[in-house]
């Protein structure tokens, strides 16, 4: 028997729930800051492998993150 409506909605709604969703939003919070570090240091050392593909691609995926 699977639950009705309500019951999975009110499941989905409890402190359990409520504190995974607070730990996933600090974890993208943590993972958005340490990526924004990290293309800081490559645009501030750029190394010779580092080229412009590389640049688009990890500040659009900044953006991205940020935008989450």
């Amino acid at each position: 028997m699977t639950p009705a409506r309500t019951e999975r909605s009110d499941a989905s709604s409890s402190p359990r729930h409520s504190n995974q969703v607070v730990e996933m939003k600090l974890q993208l919070a943590q993972a958005t800051d340490m990526l924004a570090e990290l293309y800081e240091l490559l645009e501030k050392y750029a190394p010779t492998w580092y080229t412009q593909h590389h640049h688009e691609k990890a500040e659009s995926t900044l953006r991205l993150v940020k935008k989450v």
